[in-house]
């Protein structure tokens, strides 16, 4: 995996003991009056410092470099960069406030860092509403040790069951456990984290309880709710997780109410304050938009430029309204999903052949030419068999065989059948004697009684220096694709030419054929597709309609294969079979076109291209292809687009991997071409 900026936890003092903020103390008496009483908790707990997570290890541990020192740690004491600012961000603006805990540990260095990402960004405000939306909505952060509904054992993550809201039924209080009503409130962990109420890093929900204690007026306790009696924050961890369709519930209400009070905001800013005429009043210019009259003139009376010529074109009369869109069915008849269209994603079928009848069949077969003259001119049917007769249903192919189409009768009960077979079984044994006499075949199936013939091989193998080097080319260049995928700026994807997803580089070389549809999803536990970013499932197209914000990036996908027959998965032996992934990583870093990893990739794959061994006339062959990405006079990569170089380096690979298998070559009766390389003509195998 690339590298990629995160935060770590640290003890808020150099010289304390760590203890994860998400951790309640419910079972250590003294941590608990430490947190509660004295306030040891949140912000006064522990800190976050900036570093890069350099990849992944096993056992849910990470590898990442902090100021300079590389060391392993637990991927729960990380978090996501953009999570992290919202953080800093919080943490700042209540700095002071009544309410809120504060952090001694936040310095001008930290500052720095959100105050360069806002910058970055030109936003004065990070929003929260869509990281919730998009990386925390099916995603719990909760605390050390949950278990989901179905028995698995989670830390401080885990992700949100997404089944149908159950109706809750009457609990019963026993120990540690009370009756709930409802959960109507959430507060995201960087918010939470510095409330007064709650101070851990969790998702926090308020919680309404059932009538005995509802009565309670919690708002005296450390984590009641004022404005709501008889109800109070709890932590992630304090709600079973056979609620989840409640915490799913609390998120989405809460992330919709916070975009219509963003919008309301968006709404009284754009309103203007002083009308124009107040404003000719006070001095100040007012522009006005030009408007074009129907005549063609503008609003000032003067003709428009030639180039302004403005050319009306009506689809239909102005009395006539507009036809209502078709509607399209989203299931079957028979109420069951429709079946998905094998090329395109986006189009079902509703197709019952069982539902036709026989007599429906029969009419489909009415279509079938069973007469000379019912056939195109120039064409006629194969005889033998002859014409199809009015009740021939061979042209079918919906149906098992029959016996008597298994075999030849026509053929093989004719007169001259049994003579025939015999003509064609002696050519075969006179066949294999001659070739065994002169050493050009051999006969093999003896003992398993599966005779057949086999080239003998004549001397030593055929030289194969040409087609080794063009799988090693091919292999290089495979490799060079990945390598940018993962590293992809969002930039060029904003705006761009068209980018596809190179799929056949990703497959093992027993799958030689492009996938049918592509899935992708990010691989992050718990997240969804964010809105700004789709892959086309069946061309694999990549669009980004917008500029994601700070905390959305980096985004990593993963990236998974459909063919005809299923998923595409790799043989893992015993008859297993291991789903093939890609991985894509979108990052926010800017690339110029020089720098780009595209450009810089190039050079590589030029310089191994002219040294490699191909066989010359593949060499020349591919040397038109390559000198669309490198400037062979210049010894210089050309500046393009990811698309563009996606685009011809995929078709170089698939060339090289036709060569390296189907031994080309390109004859050359005339030696080097004008250009000093061979050029190509009529391939021969």
């Amino acid at each position: 995996m690339a590298p990629e900026l995160g935060w770590v936890w640290h003890p808020a003092e150099r010289n304390q003991g760590f203890r994860h903020p998400a951790d309640v103390p419910f079972e250590n008496v003294a941590l608990a009056k430490s947190a509660f009483l004295e306030g040891f908790r949140g912000p006064r707990l522990a800190r976050i410092s900036k570093v890069d997570i350099l990849e992944d290890r096993p056992g849910n541990r990470c590898l990442i470099a902090e100021r300079g020192e590389t060391r392993e740690v637990c991927r729960s004491m990380t978090i996501h960069f953009g999570e992290g600012l919202l953080l800093l961000q919080e943490l700042e603006q209540m700095r002071g406030q009544p309410g809120h805990l504060e952090a001694s540990w936040f310095n001008d260095e930290l500052k720095g860092i959100l105050n360069k990402a806002l910058g970055k960004w030109n936003t004065r405000r990070l929003s929260g509403t869509g990281y919730v939306d998009s990386m925390l909505l099916r995603s719990a952060v909760t605390g050390q040790k949950v278990t989901d509904i179905d028995g698995n054992e989670h830390s401080y993550r885990r992700h949100i069951k997404e089944h149908e809201r159950l109706d809750l039924v009457k609990g019963e209080n026993e120990g540690s456990f009370f009756r709930m009503k409802d959960i109507i409130g959430y507060i995201p962990p960087w918010e939470a984290f510095h409330d007064a109420r709650c101070g851990f890093y969790q998702d926090f929900y308020l919680v309404r309880w059932e009538h005995s204690s509802s009565q309670v007026d919690c708002a005296a306790t450390e984590n009641g709710s004022a404005e709501e009696p008889g109800a109070s924050w709890e932590p992630d961890e304090c709600v079973p997780a056979c609620l989840d369709a409640l915490r799913l519930a609390a998120k989405t209400n809460w992330v919709k109410a916070c975009r219509a009070r963003e919008a309301q905001v968006k709404a009284v800013r754009r309103t203007p304050t002083v009308s124009p005429i107040g404003m000719a009043a006070l001095g100040m210019a007012v522009r006005r938009t030009p408007t074009m009259s129907p005549l063609g003139m503008s609003s000032r009376g003067t003709p428009p430029p030639a180039a302004a010529a403005v050319r009306i074109k009506r689809e239909r009369p102005l009395d006539v309204p507009a036809p209502p869109p078709a509607k399209l069915a989203r299931k079957r008849r028979d109420d069951l999903p429709l079946e998905r269209d094998v090329v395109h994603s986006s189009i079902g079928h509703d197709f019952a052949p069982e539902a036709l009848g026989e007599f429906a069949l029969s009419q489909i077969r009415i279509g079938w030419p069973t007469k000379a003259e019912e056939y195109p001119p120039g064409f006629s049917t194969a005889s033998p068999p002859g014409f199809c007769l009015t009740t021939c249903d061979c042209m079918e192919d919906n149906r098992i065989q029959k016996p008597g189409e298994t075999v030849k009768d026509w053929l093989e009960k004719a007169p001259e059948g049994a003579a025939r077979a015999a003509a064609a079984e002696a050519a075969v044994a006179m066949f294999a004697q001659h070739g065994q006499l002169l050493n050009f075949l051999m006969r093999r199936g003896s003992v398993s009684k599966q005779h057949f013939l086999q080239p003998a091989q004549q001397g030593r193998l055929p030289e194969q220096t040409g087609e080794t080097a063009a799988a090693h080319l091919a292999a290089s260049i495979n490799r060079a694709m990945k390598a940018v995928l993962g590293d992809v700026p969002v930039g060029c994807l904003i705006g761009a030419e068209t980018v596809r997803f190179p799929c056949r580089t990703f497959l093992p070389e027993s799958v030689d054929y492009e996938p049918l549809r592509i899935f992708a999803s990010p691989r992050r536990l718990g997240a969804r597709m964010p809105d700004w970013i789709r892959i086309n499932p069946d061309d694999g197209q990549i669009a980004v309609s917008r500029q994601p914000s700070a905390f959305e990036l980096p985004l990593r996908l993963r990236l998974e294969f459909d063919a005809a027959e299923g998923p595409i998965a790799a043989d893992g032996g015993e008859g297993r079979g291991i789903a093939i992934s890609a991985d894509v990583a979108v990052v926010v870093r800017a690339a110029a076109p020089a720098g780009a990893p595209w450009t810089l990739a190039t050079a590589k794959l030029a310089q191994l291209y002219s040294e490699c061994a191909l066989e010359r006339g593949v060499r020349a062959g591919l040397h038109d292809h390559f000198d669309k990405i490198y400037d062979f006079n210049m010894r210089s990569p050309r500046l393009m687009s990811l698309g563009k170089w996606l685009e011809v380096v995929y078709r170089i690979s698939r060339l090289l991997s036709v060569a390296a298998s189907g031994s080309l070559a390109l004859d050359h009766p005339n030696g080097l071409g004008a250009s000093g390389i061979p050029g190509p003509r009529t391939p021969t195998q």
